[in-house]
């Protein structure tokens, strides 16, 4: 937005100074100035800096009597910021950027004559979807997602947001006279702020606003925009021929079957994601065929973390639905992200929803618990309680809830959490929340060989006793937990023990996010943190 700014201020200022009498040249170095000034004011960002580079040259076009190419300007702007920092090219900002002019000013055009669209209206139209076609990689790789709603509420927004502009610095200039007359003329940027402000709110609540498309690999933008510039070609060829017949269904099922392939998200087998949220417990299961669990998310010593590591991990993978939310027990550092996602849900600040909250079966229930029903309840989620004995599947894997016991108060929560068994295939894991070496012994007998331990209390010196390790023998365990947390987890007793017993460890601390596949037989790890 910045980038437009600057182009409508250029613009103005240059046809301003040229009305008042002054020649291409002196008009063209004074708003030059300003501009660059103007540039650097607002922070330099890299639209910003874009934005002044092409009204750099468009004005130097108009002083030399040469024709001003967007696109050549375009590349010459893209070049002098790669030589000043050639790190832009891996920023989201210059992508998107640069991105965005392409549409408008390559892409748009081809549209528009494929499609043989006439009217202003069409012809805007036209414009927003180029722009999202053009960025939709971009959008995907840095977001996960894209607003549908956002190629209409362009057309709203593009055309009123010089008013926006016109205020603010109306407002600026009164304010050196008289702050009545600078609130005054700041109202109508208010108006409009507030017309934006509500039109995405609404939007926000419609149901299909925002399509999660996951994170695209390299390889799946290439392909993209491969097929993206065949149609173009294609269309442009037959739009020259006058050839009406077809063509602009045939490229539209072109770039559709671009995107479709852009959003292409394989499952191989079973994948288990130890997130690395700091001092607490997060994994997201993405089943073999299709389904999505989650299993505690929460933080003692981070905040938003729904916000800023588990909406971005689903959005990342593709993930805008989660069939089962499972809660071990009910401390802080296991269900704070849950209770923010549920929060979210229900004001309509995310696209992702849930079917199925599972709570362990207490009958005393705490605060925090009565909470997380509460919020389910408004989320629209439907409440089950789990307690030994109680199984369910999802395709080819099977979940076998193996705690709490029957009966269980649920007044010592980490003792008496949930712990939970999945199976797939020949690969079995075992979910073992915050029980300590009581429990661990007491269940004994459930338990048996398994590939996979989620380390129970963050690797407390408390819990996984070298009983539960000789009768499970995991092959491969998690510990998640923060490097400055204050409880000394992971014990080095604990570790060791571990070690010992032949147990591959891994930690969120020292590798991010741990994510497991599995394809019923063989099992490999990938590190976030390489």
């Amino acid at each position: 937005m910045t980038g437009l700014h600057i182009s409508i201020l250029g613009m103005g200022l240059f046809s301003l100074l040229k009305k008042i009498g002054l020649g291409n040249g002196t008009a063209g170095l004074l708003s030059l100035m300003v501009m660059l000034q103007y540039g650097i004011f607002t922070g330099g960002s890299v639209s910003s800096m874009r934005a002044v580079c092409m009204f750099v040259l468009s004005v130097g076009a108009k002083i030399l009597g040469r024709t001003y190419d967007i696109l050549t300007a375009l590349a010459v702007s893209a070049i002098l910021l790669l030589l000043d920092s050639p790190a832009y090219l891996y920023s989201s900002s210059f992508l998107l950027s640069f991105g965005a002019v392409v549409g408008v000013a390559f892409v748009s055009p081809c549209i528009i004559k494929i499609m043989d669209i006439k009217g202003k209206a069409g012809k805007a139209l036209a414009g927003s979807v180029a722009v999202q076609l053009s960025t939709l990689p971009i959008m995907l790789a840095s977001f996960g997602e894209i607003s549908i709603a956002g190629i209409v509420l362009n057309l709203a927004v593009l055309p009123t947001v010089s008013g926006v502009l016109l205020s603010g610095l109306c407002c600026s200039m009164a304010g050196f006279i008289n702050q009545e007359a600078a609130s005054l003329a700041a109202v109508p940027g208010r108006v409009l702020l507030w017309f934006y402000e509500k039109m995405g709110m609404l939007a926000g609540k419609l149901p299909f606003c925002t399509w999660i498309g996951g994170k695209p690999e390299t390889w799946q933008w290439g392909i993209y925009y491969g097929l993206m510039a065949l149609g173009i070609f294609w269309g442009m060829r037959k739009a020259e021929k006058k050839k009406k017949a077809g063509r602009g269904i045939l490229w539209g099922l072109i770039v559709l079957a671009g995107i479709q392939l852009l959003s292409w998200q394989p499952r191989k087998g079973l994948r288990i994601t130890c997130l690395d949220i700091g001092q607490g417990d997060g994994i997201v299961l993405e089943m073999p065929e299709k389904g999505v669990f989650l299993m505690d998310c929460g933080s003692s010593n981070k905040k938003n973390i729904a916000a800023y590591q588990l909406l971005p991990y689903l959005k990342s993978r593709g993930i805008s639905y989660i069939d089962g939310i499972l809660v071990s027990h009910t401390d802080n550092d296991h269900i704070s992200g849950i209770q923010e996602l549920m929060e979210y849900m229900t004001q309509g600040l995310t696209s992702v929803k849930a079917g199925t909250l599972m709570l362990p079966q207490w009958k005393e229930k705490p605060e925090a618990y009565q909470l997380l029903e509460k919020l389910a309840k408004e989320a629209g989620i439907q409440v089950l309680y789990m307690e030994k004995g109680n199984s369910f599947s999802c395709g080819k894997a099977k979940f076998r809830i193996l705690a709490p016991m029957e009966g269980s108060l649920g007044d010592n929560v980490n003792e008496e959490g949930m712990v939970m068994e999945l199976k797939f295939g020949k690969f079995k894991g075992l979910f073992t929340g915050d029980i300590g070496m009581d429990t661990e012994k007491k269940l004994l007998s459930e338990f048996s060989d398994v590939d996979f331990l989620k380390t129970a209390h963050h690797g407390s010196r408390h819990s996984t006793c070298q009983e539960f390790l000789d009768q499970v023998k995991p092959e491969l365990a998690v510990i998640s937990c923060s490097d400055s947390n204050t409880y000394g987890h992971p014990s080095p007793e604990t570790t060791l023990r571990m070690k010992k017993s032949g147990v591959k460890v891994e930690y969120t601390m020292k590798n991010g996010a741990i994510t497991l596949h599995t394809d019923g037989t063989r099992i490999w790890t990938e590190h976030f943190v390489k």
